[in-house]
């Protein structure tokens, strides 16, 4: 199941994100997230080139792979992708969940984090909108957690 977590720059996106990963897991859930950087900022910044994976990315290589005991990390050059070609591509694991932060324009169920009126309306035209949430207001995760259940069907631990 896809989730995507929309709105603008520092509404709490990010903040709902970590929530949303830290109460599917403590459902027992496998997650993997995907976060859009976004069309409009400077490009991300990689891991140093004094480690070793990194030295091989710098010298060419199109994708640099580093396994450790615990931990895979990868970097690789593809130009914007599309979310669906991310999915595709990238999400190598079995995840009973992908969250996604951002990609306003796929077509994925959403939530839409907003501060206030202004920006829920500017947004209202987005597709898929399931849940609105605004995370200054009380009780907004207690709440958003009980649509959690009620919209993927989870029976809650409690």
């Amino acid at each position: 199941m896809i989730l995507q977590i929309v709105g603008y720059k520092n509404t709490g996106k990010t903040t709902l994100m970590m929530h949303t990963v830290q109460f599917l897991k403590s459902q027992g859930f496998n997650i993997a997230t995907i976060k859009h950087h976004g069309p409009d900022m400077d490009d991300i910044t990689l891991q140093g080139d004094d480690v070793d994976h990194m030295k091989h990315f710098q010298a060419g290589a199109d994708q640099s792979i580093v396994q450790g005991t615990s931990y895979q990390q990868s970097v690789t050059r593809k130009y914007r992708q599309s979310l669906d070609e991310i999915i595709n591509e990238s999400v190598t694991i079995e995840t009973n969940f992908i969250l996604v932060e951002g990609f306003k324009e796929a077509n994925f169920d959403k939530v839409l984090v907003y501060r206030d009126k202004s920006e829920l309306n500017v947004l209202e035209h987005l597709t898929n909108i399931q849940y609105r949430i605004n995370l200054d207001e009380v009780d907004a995760l207690p709440k958003y957690e009980q649509w959690l259940l009620s919209f993927f069907n989870i029976e809650g631990m409690n």
